[in-house]
């Protein structure tokens, strides 16, 4: 990036980087569902950006860490919020994850920091969420 005079960087990793984010208020989900995770089969990618963000965090240019909750789609960009660290929500719209990105390129605010980002505006259904990201992609295979 030096070497092209490139001097910011929009990167994304996920918002379980943060120890404290809490997704749900659902202690099942808290305490089990979500260490399982990130433990089990999560792991090596979890270790993965834990990596990548101290590798950003050292280095000497304008960057700022995305932490996305659990993604789904919508059909356009919706009402986001973004928080430092991590936003208090379980889901982001990739639509919004993408603008939150674009936003950061002309907003100096999350420079040099890891923010969250969640979608406010609407909720997918959670069934379908796992139908949809786990068991139809499993299919297509």
């Amino acid at each position: 990036m030096h070497q092209h005079a490139v001097p910011r960087l929009v990167i994304v990793s996920s918002a379980t980087l943060d120890p404290a984010y809490r997704p749900s208020d659902s202690f099942f989900f808290n305490r089990v569902m979500d260490p399982l995770f990130r433990t089990r089969p999560g792991r090596t990618l979890y270790d993965d950006l834990r990596r990548m963000e101290a590798l950003v965090q050292a280095s000497d240019l304008d960057w700022t860490i995305i932490r996305p909750t659990w993604l789904f789609n919508t059909a356009a960009v919706t009402d986001y919020q973004l928080a430092e660290n991590s936003a208090d929500g379980m889901y982001t719209a990739r639509a919004d994850l993408a603008a939150s990105m674009l936003a950061q390129l002309t907003d100096d605010r999350f420079v040099h920091k890891a923010i969250g980002v969640i979608t406010t505006a609407v909720k997918p259904n959670i069934i379908q969420q796992i139908w949809h990201e786990s068991i139809k992609k499993v299919k297509k295979k």
